[in-house]
């Protein structure tokens, strides 16, 4: 796993537009919050999350998109398009 520093600014994040055409880039999900990264050597690599599972997130955004990734600080995933998660799967609804 190549390490990248572990200091990823909030502010140095881009919310990317949502696209749906997109879904493909993001293992088939439509609707997801992606952030541009920039990493060294001027290269940019993604993060992203479904909108379904950051809607459980209090207070999701930048800050705790640069939290995770200061936690994992992994360049290969990055430029992968490393796909985050909330600490706890969101729970479904049951059925009636």
């Amino acid at each position: 796993m190549a390490r990248v520093p572990a200091v990823f600014d909030p502010l140095a994040l881009t919310r990317e537009a949502p696209d749906t055409l997109r879904a493909l880039e993001f293992d088939g999900q439509p609707m997801v919050q992606s952030f541009a990264v920039p990493l060294p050597g001027g290269r940019t690599g993604r993060a992203w999350i479904t909108t379904a599972e950051a809607l459980t997130i209090p207070g999701f955004g930048r800050a705790w998109v640069a939290e995770r990734l200061n936690a994992v600080a992994d360049e290969r995933a990055l430029l992968a398009g490393l796909r985050l998660h909330s600490a706890q799967p969101p729970a479904l609804p049951l059925a009636a």
